[in-house]
């Protein structure tokens, strides 16, 4: 019997069966979140609705990173990975999702709007994470640990060093690995141990309220932890005020002087900040702990909250659509009205993010897929078709009820 026409749209709402909802939710997160960091008015105190919007800044980017992981994995096998042909196939067209990114983001930098923009980094953690699409849950967490503890110091000291041996860091597309990898705003050197966080997730079984639980407790637990230990070793090296003061002094870059290599060099304690993309071991680990926290807690939403957070999801789904969209308003309204990124008040951000919930919700329901995850979609699958479609982005086997056994 033919489904009526409400029917349909709560189906396409809800993402049908098999779509895993809890991941579209903590994508609208991300989304929303950024939102906030770019036009949002924040505030250091926590007694105030600007103080908990400060909490968008940096972690926001880095739950979008980590989500990313974690659909990385989910079309490629869940935690059963592709091998032998359909896993050649999905990494060519991740190669092609890379390369329509690189596209749309440089199209969206003509604009000019002062935000930096992830999507080209994005691209780059793709193809990054292609040789580790069929490895397990275990050595994705113990990879993403060593980038986190390790990255750090190369992303901190590595600039440094190549300015005083007399080298050239990046400033056009020459040096775009340099800048995808090191000197970049969101370097992979640090931000696959988010990537590979969400894969690792991505690959264990989703069903398990064991695993969402832990993802709960360790991911928040993770938080606290290197939140105090941050605190505690700044304001042993004197606040963050002095930390940034010595870097002034000691870094070529922010001194703007050419430091010699027998000069002084930048201290260790800038490592032991732990604010937004300060992009340190104990930032990685504090705000990566929050985003599996979070991840954690949207994968327990299940059936029923995947109606009740249906325009929060819808955002998740359509987040490639939203992001670009929100690019194009910053842009419109600040060359023709007033500079979106320099608000007085909340208003602006509250008539975005109303607005973007109900376009996307309309959408989803009315017409599925968004227009550019349609198009990346319908490019990648004719560039290498396969005997299987192009897998709906995040559709795996539904969790079941906590508790369910396997089938």
């Amino acid at each position: 019997m033919p489904q009526s026409f409400l029917a349909r749209a709560g189906d396409r709402l809800t993402g049908g069966p098999g779509r895993v909802p809890g991941v579209d939710v903590a994508r609208g997160i991300a989304v929303l979140g950024m939102f906030t960091a770019h036009v949002g008015v924040t505030s250091d105190d926590l007694g105030t609705l600007s103080g908990w919007l400060s909490v968008a800044h940096g972690r926001s980017s880095i739950l979008f990173a980590t989500v990313a992981g974690l659909s990385l994995a989910l079309v490629t096998g869940r935690d059963r990975p592709l091998d032998g042909h359909a896993l050649a196939t999905a990494r060519s067209r991740l190669l092609v999702r890379a390369a329509l990114l690189l596209a749309l983001v440089a199209a969206l930098d003509l604009l000019g709007t002062r935000v930096y923009l992830i999507l080209g980094f994005y691209a780059a953690y793709f193809v990054l994470a292609l040789p580790f699409l069929r490895w397990p849950p275990r050595r994705l967490l113990v990879l993403a640990l060593s980038v986190a503890l390790v990255g750090p110091v190369i992303v901190y000291y590595g600039p440094e060093l190549l300015t005083r041996l007399g080298l050239r860091l990046p400033h056009d597309g020459s040096g775009a690995v340099t800048d995808f990898l090191l000197t970049g705003h969101y370097p992979a050197l640090v931000w696959m141990a988010f990537v590979l966080a969400g894969m690792a997730v991505g690959r264990s079984d989703l069903r398990s309220a064991a695993v969402r639980t832990w993802l709960v407790v360790g991911g928040f637990g993770m938080t606290v932890v290197a939140g105090v230990v941050s605190a505690v070793m700044v304001a042993a090296s004197g606040g963050r005020a002095a930390v940034e003061a010595d870097l002034a002094r000691t870094s070529s870059e922010a001194s703007g002087l050419n430091l010699a290599l027998d000069g002084a060099w930048p201290t260790p304690a800038f490592l032991w900040l732990g604010g937004p993309h300060d992009d340190t071991t104990l930032e990685a680990l504090g705000s990566g702990g929050f985003a599996l926290g979070v991840i954690g807690l949207c994968l327990f939403v299940g059936r029923i909250g995947s109606r009740v957070l249906a325009p929060l999801a819808a955002v998740g789904a359509l987040a490639l659509t939203v992001y670009s969209a929100q690019i194009v308003a910053i842009w419109y309204w600040t060359a023709f009205h007033f500079d979106l990124l320099q608000p007085e008040t909340n208003v602006p951000l509250a008539v975005v993010t109303v607005l973007s919930l109900v376009a996307a919700t309309a959408w989803r329901a009315l017409l599925g897929r968004g227009p550019l995850e349609r198009l990346f979609a319908r490019v990648a699958t004719r560039t290498f078709p396969g005997p299987d479609r192009e897998p709906d982005h995040d559709r795996a086997r539904e969790p079941e009820p906590t508790g369910s056994p396997r089938p």
